[in-house]
């Protein structure tokens, strides 16, 4: 029975993306708000279909190791060089500024000074999925928010991977005893980067040796065994599984198998996190969310009115002109996917309560169920103030070619 019911699960999973997600698509509130639902429908909190929910969390852990798989592969040392100037000169500020003053703020209302900055992190981080998905769909990428927008959502994609491989450290402060755990950090360091260097001069020769073979099955085979083998050596020497997976794609980022690799990794990305909404979907706790709207509510007007601030003045800056600091902050206002994957880690680790953490997921909800609203915010005001068209330069066709 054990295998029916994983098998029922993949069922509904299927049933319920081929019905909401296209529909949801339709009314024009994005796919990941049909997976969220979908979710949201099928689990305890709506039918109860899904009554082996860690059988689909396994699945969408897979779909993050993934989604870091094909972040590592895209960004070669000299596409990094190209884009390190529109990223960080922008991504910088509005992640270290909001995080700093998300968290001071949260410590001003009592939250434990680990937690607090834990929050911080996790809620400055926007959706990658649904921010880029309206700047494509718009033809907004030329313009200068949607430029801005996607530097900044670029470095957001980077930043994660550090505080993944820090945050498990924080696990003995959180409780006060012997406080951050340098040492270990060091060793794990060194850990890391031999197994780097065991990738670059040993994975990668072999991995090309089997390509020649000719044998596409075994090709791929072989690429998913190293993937899952970077995230679970990561995992057994303490350190974030998602780290491993991207250090697998900056393992094969310079290699002239590339393209190949990508041609069956990112279509298997997509749908694994697909997965992995539908997973979030069915961890909502509704009960919470119905006892503690109030607050809820408060944290997701605090959080997403300190981005939007933060993004404001940063548009400003580069532009002059206030209304594109006004979309940025209007479009990458929601909480995000790896906000949700810093606050599952830190959970895991015991670094903040359950109760913290429901408020946490509780508030990204709210904001992701608003993006549509703010899209349309956004749309309004490029018809009233039309957006500054930038030609393409070197930095951006890089831009243009990581998305």
């Amino acid at each position: 029975m054990f295998e029916e019911s994983i098998l029922l699960d993949i069922f509904y999973y299927l049933g319920a993306t081929v019905i909401l997600v296209p529909l949801f698509k339709a009314l024009g509130l994005g796919a990941i708000l049909g997976y969220i639902c979908s979710g949201l429908i099928l689990g305890p909190a709506g039918i109860g279909l899904l009554d082996h929910s860690e059988d689909i969390k396994q699945i969408s852990d897979f779909g993050i190791i993934m989604l870091l798989f094909v972040i590592g592969l895209e960004l070669s040392p000299s596409r990094l060089s190209k884009l390190k100037g529109i990223i960080f000169k922008e991504g910088i500020p509005q992640f270290f500024v909001t995080t700093a003053l998300i968290s001071y703020i949260l410590t001003f209302f009592g939250v434990d000074t680990t937690m607090a900055i834990v929050a911080g992190s996790s809620l400055s981080l926007s959706s990658t999925a649904f921010a880029l998905y309206y700047l494509k769909e718009s033809d907004q990428l030329t313009k200068s928010y949607g430029q801005s927008s996607f530097s900044i959502l670029l470095f957001q994609d980077l930043i994660i991977i550090p505080i993944l491989t820090v945050l498990p450290f924080f696990a003995e402060s959180s409780q006060i005893t012997s406080g951050f755990d340098y040492r270990g950090l060091f060793i794990n360091i060194q850990i890391t980067l031999a197994a780097l260097l065991f990738g670059m001069f040993a994975l990668i020769p072999a991995i090309s040796w089997i390509y020649k073979s000719q044998s596409r099955e075994i090709f791929i085979s072989c690429c998913l065994m190293m993937i899952i083998g970077s995230a679970l050596l990561m995992e057994f020497v303490g350190l974030s599984k998602a780290l491993g997976s991207f250090m697998a794609g900056i393992f094969l980022t310079n290699s002239k198998l590339r393209h190949d690799i990508s041609t069956f990794s990112v279509p298997l990305k997509s749908m694994l996190m697909g997965v992995f909404f539908m997973a979030f979907g069915l961890s909502i706790d509704t009960d919470y969310f119905k006892n503690n709207v109030y607050t809820v509510v408060m944290l997701t007007l605090l959080f997403t009115s300190v981005k939007f601030l933060i993004l404001m003045v940063i548009g400003r800056i580069k532009t002059g002109r206030w209304s594109t600091g006004m979309k940025m902050g209007i479009l990458l206002g929601q909480g995000g996917e790896f906000g949700l994957l810093i606050i599952s880690t830190a959970v895991s680790h015991s670094i903040i309560a359950t109760e913290f953490s429901n408020l946490l997921i509780s508030s990204i909800t709210l904001s992701l169920f608003l993006s549509p609203l703010f899209t349309k915010i956004v749309d309004y005001l490029n018809v009233k103030v039309p957006a500054i068209e930038e030609k393409s330069d070197e930095e951006f066709s890089a831009i243009k070619d990581a998305s």
